[in-house]
């Protein structure tokens, strides 16, 4: 994404903390404001925007403005409309609620995380969107990461939900299942649900939901990555990271790079490239503390372990220069 296109998303995901004070209260004395199809599309428009604004800046700073944006579209939902306009329009406040629940638990609130979470989920029971829900089910999994069985529970429960509808969805699921049976040591389950996601994702557009407009092929690749790395498959790893390189330059996302470049840091740990392996892991510690994002900490934290038994001067400067930065530790949410 270029700084051009950047910048309009921000100017347009913003839209709803500056709108002028005299507007507002004209339409809320007129009390009869309905949007109309360019309205609803505006908003659809901007919530696509907070998405991809998300792997940009952090989400204390964006927050605030997706709240007032939730606001927005909560009370144009109060004014009377049509059934097709109502339906848009609670379709775009659960996109946006997923957003909000996955913001306030990067920021450790967990009690927005909660209220977030069922606005989420009861606008994908009012809608009959089952992929809103299926998406929360994903963001659940990573924040109750600190109890695996129950983030296989969560995914399982997203995949049964979407069926075999929204390939880009389903695939993302299969990739995190792999991801957390893998490190459950599920060999045999791990390389299978891999192996059918990658299927999935060569015919799925990553554009049909806001939600999986992150999962572009180098992020896939970072999570086949997770897999192969925790199941000590070399030449695969290898692979993997040949197609995450294909993919990284310099307009690649913060967010993006505080799991992949951790990812990759790892696999080269085991691979026995030490040096290398801290590059990446300086890389995902820039971005990591930039962002200040919960699982790019997470990821981090199991380099630095891995790199514990390295008598290496680097390594050792590494694990000193992490003990500093590293925030300090809170307990996972179970949400």
């Amino acid at each position: 994404m270029d700084r051009r296109t950047l910048l309009q998303l921000a100017a347009t995901a913003t839209a709803a903390t500056t709108l002028d004070p005299a507007q507002r209260l004209m339409r809320a004395l007129a009390g009869d404001h309905r949007p109309d199809d360019t309205t609803i599309a505006h908003l659809e428009d901007r919530t696509r925007g907070f998405h991809r604004l998300e792997e940009h800046i952090p989400a204390k700073s964006l927050y605030p403005a997706l709240i007032a944006h939730l606001n927005e579209v909560s009370a144009l939902l109060e004014s009377g409309l049509p059934d097709d306009h109502r339906h848009r329009l609670a379709v775009v406040a659960g996109e946006s609620a997923v957003l909000a629940a996955w913001f306030a638990w990067e920021q450790g609130d967990e009690q927005m995380t909660a209220s977030h979470t069922r606005l989420a989920n009861l606008a994908a029971k009012h809608t009959n969107d089952a992929a809103i829900s299926a998406c929360m089910a994903g963001y659940r999994s990573y924040m109750a990461a600190g109890n695996r069985a129950r983030s296989t529970r969560l995914i399982w429960w997203g995949l049964d939900r979407i069926g075999e509808g929204d390939r880009a969805t389903r695939a993302w699921l299969l990739a995190r299942h792999a991801e957390e049976t893998a490190l459950l040591g599920d060999y045999r389950g791990a390389l299978c649900s891999i192996r059918e996601a990658m299927d999935i994702y060569a015919g799925a557009d990553i554009n049909a939901r806001p939600w999986t407009c992150f999962l572009d092929p180098g992020r896939f690749a970072s999570m086949s990555l997770t897999v192969y790395s925790r199941l000590r498959r070399q030449d695969d790893s290898v692979a993997a990271m040949d197609e995450i390189a294909l993919h990284l330059g310099p307009a690649t996302e913060l967010k993006k790079l505080c799991v992949v470049k951790a990812e990759m840091a790892l696999a080269q740990c085991r691979l026995g490239d030490v040096t290398e392996a801290i590059n990446s892991a300086r890389s995902a510690l820039d971005a990591t503390t930039a962002m200040g994002f919960p699982l790019g900490w997470e990821r981090l934290d199991i380099v630095a372990a891995e790199l514990t038994p390295s008598r290496t001067q680097v390594a050792r400067d590494f694990r000193t220069e992490y003990a500093a930065t590293r925030p300090s530790r809170k307990q996972p949410s179970l949400l």
